[in-house]
């Protein structure tokens, strides 16, 4: 069922509630260019805003549908309030596992604790006898701040659990390393 004209305010609102497609198509044609102009100052590209503007859609859907919903703005504002929130959350969580490669290549290569002049060759020292695989583990984790999750994505493997193992596992070789080689009254003066 097309309509013939455009939907006012309380008609689209009745019109959603009920599920009505072309209800649907309208709110969506209406907030395409205002969700896709959004999307693209903040980092996004246009199959972005699409994807996002029909999950907010339903959003908005699942919400007018609660029994006592009131809505106290346009449905235009809300929709678009719940879109920000989304693509908020989505940049937040992408945040979270993405970084600059070439920084953490740098960090791995270069990484140099805080402590004084000659123990901080022995640190380096220390890191660099690990294997490659382990030494990225513990960088990311320790000096890089990574979640284990991040690093399960940076690092192919299955999941956080299995980077909490494998950094256990590279510490104690780290430790195993370091008990080989010093003695306390190394580091005692």
């Amino acid at each position: 069922m097309l309509f013939k004209k455009r939907l006012n305010e309380k008609q689209l609102l009745e019109q959603l509630q009920v599920g009505n497609e072309e209800a649907f198509f309208q709110l969506y044609r209406d907030n395409y260019t205002t969700v896709r102009n959004y999307i693209m100052r903040n980092n996004g590209r246009p199959e972005d805003a699409e994807d996002l503007l029909q999950e907010a859609i339903v959003v908005v859907w699942e919400n007018i549908r609660k029994p006592g919903f009131e809505l106290s703005s346009k449905i235009s504002t809300f929709l678009f309030a719940i879109v920000k929130r989304m693509w908020m959350k989505k940049l937040n969580k992408n945040m979270r596992i993405s970084y600059d490669d070439a920084k953490v290549e740098a960090a791995v290569e270069s990484y140099q604790p805080d402590f004084v002049n000659e123990k901080l060759s022995i640190s380096q020292e220390l890191l660099n006898q690990l294997d490659e695989r382990c030494k990225e583990i513990l960088t990311l984790f320790y000096f890089i701040d990574m979640d284990t999750q991040a690093i399960a994505t940076k690092m192919g493997l299955a999941n956080s659990d299995v980077v909490k193992s494998k950094k256990y596992q590279c510490f104690k070789k780290l430790q195993t390393i370091f008990l080989d080689n010093y003695t306390k009254s190394d580091f005692l003066e």
